[in-house]
């Protein structure tokens, strides 16, 4: 994978599609890293140039002991900068919601056009560790299975079956292992975070995405952001969960395309 220095961390990256397309961003999800966006940003680039960076203390890119949102939004402004692109399409997925109205908030002028999948505005934790706990399983202590057992019921769609999940779950599962350490790390980086009082700056067209079944950021979550930014849409998957781009794909891809293609 190439990668870049940047004034944050050195961050990694893969491309798909042709470097003559839009250029659209798809940045991943807490604890995951391009791998898990991979069958999203090969269908996204039928239409964009899509570059899908492992953010800081994620797949590839450097793990650094502490960081903050804040970093994370500068890294992918950067990268925009990096590929030249005026301004560019970005596409944030849970974390990647976060990091990507951050980046917005930052500079505005760098991005056309923002896609919120599953977002919040704000949160005193990662979405992840609340379910662990509500679920009663110590996130501190218990291993990578036990958490994602702890959050079966938290993510799925009611209509998604278990071969289905099966298979997405081999799909988001291909991201790099983290030690204990480092998921500490990538959570405590989004600990007290809060976009409220910048969300009403953004000047990208926006487009906000819930599931009707997410039990990590639920659909009431997805409408205070959309209620934030100005002319920003929403809309309701109803057969979702968290897992929104993965349960419900080919939807997805055609309702992003059409929102970053509509004049």
């Amino acid at each position: 994978m190439p990668s870049l220095e940047l004034d944050p961390g050195t961050l990694s990256y893969e491309a798909f599609g042709d470097a003559a397309a839009p250029g659209l961003f798809l940045i991943h999800g807490l604890h995951g890293d391009s791998a898990s966006v991979r069958p999203l940003a090969e269908r996204l680039a039928e239409r964009f140039h899509v570059i899908a960076p492992d953010m800081l203390g994620h797949g590839e890119s450097e793990r650094l002991d502490a960081f903050t949102l804040d970093d994370q939004a500068t890294a992918l402004n950067q990268l925009i900068v990096h590929y030249g692109y005026p301004e560019a399409h970005v596409v944030g997925y849970s974390m990647g919601s976060y990091i990507a109205a951050r980046a917005a908030i930052q500079e505005p002028d760098h991005v056309q056009r923002l896609v919120l999948v599953c977002p919040k505005a704000a949160g005193t934790t990662s979405s992840t560790v609340t379910a662990a706990e509500r679920a009663g399983i110590d996130p501190e202590t218990a291993s990578a299975d036990d958490l994602m057992a702890a959050l079966q019921q938290a993510i799925w769609s009611s209509a998604t079956d278990a071969d289905r999940r099966r298979e997405i779950l081999a799909v988001v599962n291909q991201a790099e292992n983290l030690s204990r350490k480092e998921r500490r790390a990538n959570e405590e980086s989004i600990e007290g975070f809060d976009l409220r009082a910048g969300l009403p700056t953004v000047t990208a067209r926006t487009l906000v995405l819930s599931g009707a079944e997410d039990g990590l950021n639920p659909p009431e979550s997805g409408r205070e952001v959309a209620g934030l930014v100005p002319g920003a849409r929403f809309e309701v998957y109803e057969r979702s969960g968290h897992m929104l781009p993965y349960e419900e794909p080919e939807r997805f891809a055609a309702d992003v395309t059409a929102f970053l293609t509509e004049g």
